[in-house]
């Protein structure tokens, strides 16, 4: 009798995991980042796709052509709401515009699952992200390393970008940073600047610092726009491997191009394929009714030349070649 009461209780897990799985078949995802022209956002976008070929869910891939272009992510997820999806994956431009929209959905059953930044709002089922302020202070740590190694010393004037004011994950990389360079007295941060998310104005902000401080000695760029810019900028100035220190953020053309020439001594990369492939897997267990956690840290990793060189970067650099190919 026992085991007739155990192989019934088998079965009726397996159909009730069954059911589960099946309930994802052909479940309807609005998938929205924060631009189109972005290498990054590709990256994160064909992580998503991936997952959504693999669950056999109707994946529905959208963005702004541009991170500054707000309004029209806003109107891409207002009707995104209206057209009822199972869920909602959504990587908000900036902290505030997106939370009446966010709100809406969850106060409408669609489970929202918010990716990469974060939003003024507790209304969503999980968020997946790298850890942003965790960014800035290995930036600044990496910042005075390569000071170090150039200069002998952690000691001198240093500079930062952020591509955009506002927004959410930029900001925490900026506060993480300025709270970690205090731990070197000898570093003094003489700027920070906006680059107003236009593609072109960092050229133009790191050929001011070159001017305006011709002592310099490090630049913090916080996201790819500003990275890849820097790395032209110096590039322009004549600038050669040792003479400023430089940290970076993501893994832009211009970025990696830095590591072999040696303009660019660390870049700190998120893992944004990863954080694509598991926005859906979650969005799925959302569907489904799953207890998830609130914050999930998708993990970031330092890279330097050396690391490129052994080609243990490269699940970092190329990350839909890896995983295509496992």
């Amino acid at each position: 009798m026992r085991k007739t009461f155990v192989s019934v209780m088998l079965v009726a897990a397996m159909l009730v995991a069954l059911v589960g799985t099946a309930s994802a078949e052909g479940e309807k995802i609005y998938f929205i980042v924060k631009a189109t022209e972005s290498d990054f956002w590709q990256i994160v976008i064909d992580g998503g796709r991936t997952a959504g070929e693999e669950f056999g869910v109707e994946f529905i891939s959208q963005a702004a052509p541009t991170e500054a272009d707000v309004a029209k992510q806003v109107a891409i997820l207002e009707t995104a709401i209206g057209d009822k999806p199972a869920a909602i994956v959504l990587a908000p431009t900036v902290e505030d515009a997106l939370v009446p929209g966010i709100e809406a959905a969850t106060a409408a059953g669609i489970p929202v699952i918010v990716i990469d930044s974060q939003a003024s709002t507790d209304q969503y089922v999980s968020f997946l992200a790298s850890d942003n302020v965790q960014i800035g202070r290995i930036a600044a740590d990496k910042l005075a390393e390569a000071m170090k190694e150039d200069f002998g010393e952690a000691k001198g004037q240093v500079a930062g970008i952020t591509f955009m004011s506002g927004v959410g994950s930029l900001e925490r990389r900026k506060q993480g940073f300025m709270e970690q360079i205090k731990n070197y007295p000898d570093i003094e941060v003489v700027d920070f600047q906006d680059a107003q998310g236009k593609q072109g104005q960092t050229l133009a902000i790191v050929q001011n610092f070159l001017t305006t401080y011709p002592d310099l000695k490090g630049i913090f760029a916080n996201n790819q726009y500003t990275g890849d810019e820097t790395i032209r900028a110096l590039d322009m100035a004549g600038k050669k491997d040792g003479e400023i220190a430089t940290v970076v953020v993501d893994a832009g053309p211009l970025e990696v191009e830095g590591l072999k020439t040696g303009l660019t001594d660390f870049m700190i990369v998120q893992q944004p394929w990863k954080m694509g492939y598991m926005g859906v897997e979650y969005a799925l267990k959302a569907i489904k009714g799953e207890q998830l956690e609130k914050f999930i840290d998708t993990g970031v990793v330092a890279i330097s030349p050396a690391m490129m060189e052994s080609g243990e970067a490269e699940e970092f650099l190329n990350p839909v070649e890896f995983y295509k190919n496992k």
